[in-house]
């Protein structure tokens, strides 16, 4: 069984399948979930028969043979990576990083700067849990999760000022504003709010990416506002991707109803529709039946990606890792697909990177990604 299943592997890996090898292979990673371990000898063997058995199908056959070979199949990346380096019985650290002596790359963690009304910086990762600071009657504290709050004491009326939490590259948070709304922050996005919201509405300002749910309140509509929309809302949950350096501003629902808008239009969404807005022509769309787990998917402590290409999967890596990345020559146009943890370190992303025919020189927390 071993050897059958290494040599499966190690055929896939070299381009050497047969079609219906082949088709085994990808059937297989695109039916099996999410792992952050190795598969085992037993698992491989058994979800082959399993395969076998539904190859005998000619119909079937023919769909899978269809299936194209891309960068990142299913998850075809991490695991196949890591069962051969199990298969082989020869643990050692990636040739890249060994020739380099380079140290590895941590993934991120939770990091974020709070600036308060008065101009003040509280480092978040550094402070300890409880009471961070008050505010006219709003006590703001960190709790032993090290999520931030706000605990409304006193009546808050009349007070205004605003705060803004911000997350690095490689760094990412949660907060619970003064209203009870739950907020998650990715990396490199910054959250400006009023520490006491006004009676007729709540408003906050969104840059990079962040979940969001809503504490319902029919009486103040909740507006986040984007440097390119706005979205309004009365109570829901919903992810909004609106970096400067992304093509596409992307609002996705999961639960109850938004409305998106800018100057050239507005669009309303139901669970499972996004939001789609051009950077470059400034024009809104509507996305349907669209994947919700794979965009919240970085909540989750996940990389997802489903016919991405290079550059798309490297901006969410560079600012995961704190890493910048340079491309030269001409670059590969294949679209990738699968889940990486987002608990990885970067040298396993780099077995994926190389797996796939790209070339990587490393200086410092530049990464070079050489083309053809």
């Amino acid at each position: 069984m071993e050897n059958n299943a290494k040599k499966l592997l190690e055929k896939y890996l070299s381009g050497n399948c047969t079609p219906e090898e082949k088709a085994i292979v990808e059937d297989w990673y695109l039916q099996l979930p999410f792992k952050k371990d190795a598969p085992g000898y037993a698992e491989i063997e058994a979800s082959q028969r399993e395969v076998f058995q539904r190859l005998r199908s000619s119909q079937k056959v023919r769909q899978l043979v269809r299936l194209k070979r891309v960068a990142v199949a299913a998850a075809v990346l991490v695991c196949f990576s890591i069962a051969l380096y199990y298969y082989n019985h020869k643990p050692q650290a990636p040739a890249l990083l060994a020739k380099k002596e380079l140290k590895d790359v941590l993934p991120g963690r939770n990091r974020a700067i709070l600036t308060l009304a008065d101009g003040s910086i509280v480092d978040l990762d550094q402070a300890k849990n409880g009471e961070i600071a008050s505010q006219n009657g709003i006590i703001i504290r960190k709790d032993k999760d090290g999520r931030l709050e706000y605990i409304i004491q006193d009546n808050p009326t009349g007070a205004t000022g605003v705060n803004v939490i911000s997350t690095p590259r490689g760094g990412q948070y949660q907060v619970s504003l003064p209203d009870g709304t739950k907020v998650w922050l990715n990396a490199a996005t910054s959250l400006k709010y009023p520490y006491s919201f006004a009676k007729g509405e709540r408003l906050v300002e969104l840059n990079g990416e962040a979940y969001f749910e809503v504490a319902k309140d029919k009486s103040r509509p909740f507006r986040v506002k984007t440097n390119s929309q706005t979205v309004e809302v009365l109570g829901t949950h919903f992810n909004i991707n609106a970096y400067v350096d992304e093509l596409m501003a992307k609002t996705t629902l999961l639960e109850g109803a938004v409305k998106v808008s800018n100057e050239t239009g507005a669009v309303n969404l139901r669970p499972g529709e996004q939001a789609r807005l051009d950077t470059r022509t400034n024009r809104l769309s509507l996305g349907q039946n669209v994947d919700t787990d794979q965009e919240v998917a970085w909540k989750n402590d996940i990389f997802a990606f489903n016919n991405d290409d290079l550059r798309t999967v490297m901006r969410q890596i560079s600012r995961w890792y704190d890493i910048d990345v340079v491309y030269k020559g001409q670059i590969t146009t294949e679209k990738f697909f699968g889940e990486i943890p987002r608990n990885s370190n970067l040298s396993d992303v780099f077995k994926i990177l190389e797996l796939n025919h790209l070339n990587i020189e490393i200086e410092g927390k530049v990464i070079t990604i050489i083309g053809n």
